[in-house]
């Protein structure tokens, strides 16, 4: 027996039963590393849905201030319409008194006679618009929570989002807490005498003409007549929409709720406790008036406690 074959021997002698100890520490290496991984995964998979959820919160929120504030840009368009209605009639008085002023100098007397029978009428037409306006505006008003509420019902479904929209009332009491409703009021009354200022004040001024007796007494005659049928048809004066002094402090919404988290698609990963992420969002209309049609929707932050 040769020195090499010696030593080869006590070699295998000394490895003899530790066969397969390889091979347990590497399953062993090799179940940390896999727990480990998904370990990483799960949890970065929380974390995306953690921000899912509050992406879909705020989106909500957004949604819903982004509605009142569609609301308020057509009520903002319904009361400008209403003013250029009050500017035509304006118009047409001033249009009226010139020709009036002209008759009496006797210059336009049938211009004067045809302008008169169809100034009533047009003045007629252009109140009843502007009362129209007025009624559709608070229709809008009326109706704009309940669109609210529906596009929030909508979103959240499409979202998977599980919530409820803070006030969730539309039509409850005026107080700013627990109705969702547009917190604007009346402003100032428009008055169809207001409007008709400048055929009034001219028809008092042309009573005053001595020199023009004749034609004065005519032509105020005509104008009185004409004033009497409109004024007998302006019925209670118009009151434009506008946003109440503490607006900003009261017209915010509030949504608060969930987005489940779903399941990754990886066996034996999937873990049977539903983890939810409840996250709240504020958001406000912003930006316009009673008449500027620009308003916007933005985020809040939480409105401190009154």
């Amino acid at each position: 027996m040769t020195m090499i074959s010696f030593y080869t021997s006590q070699i295998v002698q000394l490895r003899r039963g530790n066969a397969g100890q390889a091979a347990i520490l590497f399953l062993t290496t090799v179940s940390a590393i896999l727990v480990l991984v998904f370990s990483t995964i799960s949890v970065a998979h929380l974390g995306m849905e953690k921000i899912a959820s509050a992406n879909a919160v705020d989106a909500i929120a957004l949604s819903a201030a982004t509605w009142e504030a569609r609301g308020l840009n057509l009520i903002a368009s319904l009361n400008d319409g209403i003013l250029q209605c009050f500017r035509v009639i304006r118009w047409i008085c001033v249009v009226w008194a010139a020709l009036a002023v002209a008759a009496c100098f006797g210059a336009g007397i049938p211009a004067f006679n045809a302008y008169s029978q169809r100034a009533p009428g047009m003045i007629r037409s252009y109140w009843n618009c502007a009362k129209q306006l007025e009624g559709w505006a608070q229709e809008v008003k009326t109706l704009t929570p309940c669109l609210v509420l529906a596009e929030t019902a909508s979103l959240s479904r499409k979202l998977n989002v599980t919530g409820i929209l803070t006030p969730v009332d539309p039509r409850g009491p005026h107080d700013g807490k627990n109705t969702l409703e547009l917190h604007l009021k009346q402003g100032p009354p428009l008055l169809l005498a207001d409007a008709l200022s400048p055929i009034t004040s001219i028809a008092a001024q042309i009573a005053k003409w001595k020199w023009a007796k004749n034609l004065a007494r005519m032509v105020t005659t005509v104008i009185d007549t004409a004033l009497r049928s409109i004024l007998g048809m302006g019925g209670a004066p118009i009151r434009m929409l506008e946003p109440e002094e503490d607006f900003s402090r009261r017209q915010k919404v509030r949504f608060a709720g969930y987005k489940s988290v779903s399941a990754l698609p990886i066996p034996y990963l999937n873990s049977s406790v539903t983890h939810r992420f409840p996250m709240e969002s504020y958001a406000e209309p912003y930006g316009g008036g009673a008449v500027e049609m620009n308003w916007k929707s933005r985020m809040t932050e939480k409105p401190e406690i009154q």
